[in-house]
């Protein structure tokens, strides 16, 4: 009897540590109307520049990224946008934010953003579940991307366990944003 317990607990202690190691990154799933409703907008465009840099206390390596806006799907944005994200090197100091989103100097996004009026720029809504990459296939076909790492995994807030997001063609993937954000009030552009 003893011997089982202790089997049991051996396996539990096994299991916890081996997902500790793995790094990977656990988040509460978001649905499309839960993603929109926290932004403050939906935008596509090009990454332009990338700056790492030390936060306000200097406590914590964070990036900036100025995004050229080329299109607001929902809601309303500037033409241009800073979003910042943990993350980053300064000198000899690398910080890697896991579960957060990396976005890449030239890297063609959409992004759900909620602006951060006392720092002056915006953040991205459900860490990686609001970053998407803008890829053309061969066959000339271009796809919304989620940007979510290797090993993610995704749980209802009852602990579900539920698939990972999947590319979606994408004139389909706004126009599911577009219905979204005018079913719950949100300016859209057409």
């Amino acid at each position: 009897m003893n011997s089982r317990i202790i089997l049991k607990l051996g396996l539990l202690v096994a299991i916890f540590v081996g997902s500790a190691l793995a790094q990977a990154a656990t988040f509460v799933a978001m649905t499309d109307e839960e993603l929109i409703q926290q932004s403050d907008a939906v935008v596509q465009g090009q990454v332009i520049r990338l700056e790492s840099k030390w936060d306000s206390q200097g406590r914590i390596i964070v990036t900036e990224a100025t995004i050229q806006v080329s299109e607001t799907i929902a809601g309303v944005a500037p033409s241009q946008i800073v979003v910042q994200t943990p993350g980053g090197k300064v000198n000899d100091y690398r910080v890697e934010a896991l579960g957060f989103p990396s976005l890449n100097n030239g890297e063609e996004v959409i992004l759900f953003i909620k602006d951060d009026q006392s720092l002056q720029v915006s953040r991205i809504v459900g860490h990686q579940q609001g970053h998407f990459e803008v890829v053309k296939r061969l066959d000339g076909v271009t796809l919304a991307v989620p940007r979510i790492e290797d090993g993610a995994s995704f749980l209802t807030p009852s602990g579900k366990a539920i698939p990972a997001p999947r590319s979606t063609e994408l004139a389909a993937f706004k126009g599911r944003v577009r219905a979204e954000a005018a079913r719950v009030g949100k300016p859209v552009k057409q």
